[in-house]
């Protein structure tokens, strides 16, 4: 094991997580020339193929699958030695970050974040990515730095903190008949609904369930500005988070919302992350720095 170059590591776990040498390459910045090279060097040390070609494919020998888990755990151990002994200074250091969140959550992000990073970090670049281009993994690699956004399935190495409790209420376009009226639920469910997709309701009460009934929910919505946007344009009724209407009010939106005297439910916004970046100085800043900002533009 004399001068044994532990960049190796970093490689085998690239492409054991992708089976592929073109996305190992771009996962880590280099050419698809240097994976192989270092594919190569990995198989004498291994003595075992690693990847083979199956078609127009690669997959990975009995020996790479037993070495999967083993390796990505190393891997993130000395990634998290080295993320905590990495000096910070936010005026000075160099880096770039990857948030994974969706357009509401940017929305209120982004009227404060870019200036606030050139007056107090101008060397750091900030890389948005919309959260639904990700399936629950993707944390785990080396793509996304942090996730700001709704509680989903997440693995089980990866730390998660609630920043945020939003209570919910009903929202309408305006002058729309239901505000003249009693808000109890047998006015209420003489309209149709709009859902937002994917929504984590907690706390809620029985209520909720009639809303999104076959007979009372006319569709459903990627977003929840577009969920906005559909009830301008109609008489239909939706449920959103309050914080949601930090964004509708910064926009003008002819909106009306209202409360009821059952439970609505709430949603809770999270910061998660890879447990590796727990002690990284960079990345506290990181956590520290957005959930301040997001917290500023929803008071």
């Amino acid at each position: 094991m004399n001068n044994f170059d532990f960049n190796l590591l970093v490689v085998l776990n690239a492409l054991l997580e992708d089976n592929s040498v073109n996305l190992a390459a771009k996962k880590l910045n280099v050419t698809a020339p240097a994976i192989s090279k270092s594919l190569n060097k990995i198989r004498v040390l291994f003595n075992d193929q690693i990847l083979v070609r199956s078609g127009t494919k690669l997959i990975p020998t009995p020996k790479a699958i037993s070495l999967k888990e083993n390796i990505k755990e190393l891997v993130n151990r000395i990634e998290s030695v080295f993320n905590s002994n990495i000096a910070f200074e936010p005026k000075s250091t160099t880096v770039s970050f990857t948030i994974a969140s969706n357009h509401a959550i940017f929305f209120i992000l982004n009227t404060i974040l870019f200036q606030e990073i050139q007056n107090n970090a101008p060397n750091v670049f900030i890389n948005l990515v919309n959260d639904s281009d990700y399936d629950d993994d993707f944390l785990r690699n080396h793509t996304i730095d942090l996730y700001i956004g709704e509680i989903r399935s997440l693995n089980p190495e990866i730390t998660i903190r609630t920043i945020y409790v939003s209570k919910c209420c009903l929202i309408c376009r305006n002058h729309h008949p239901i505000l003249s009226k009693n808000k109890n639920m047998d006015n209420l469910l003489k309209y149709q609904f709009i859902q937002t997709k994917n929504e984590y309701l907690t706390n809620f009460d029985e209520h909720n369930k009639y809303f999104w009934s076959e007979r009372n929910l006319i569709g459903i919505t990627p977003e929840y500005i577009t969920t906005v946007n559909a009830i301008i344009n109609s008489d239909a009724l939706a449920i959103i988070p309050e914080f949601v209407l930090t964004i509708a009010q910064k926009l003008n939106m002819p909106i009306t919302y209202f409360h009821t005297d059952f439970n609505l439910g709430k949603r809770n916004i999270i910061q998660a992350w890879h447990s590796k970046h727990n002690h990284s100085p960079a990345h506290k800043w990181l956590r520290e720095f957005t959930k301040d900002m997001f917290l500023t533009k929803i008071k």
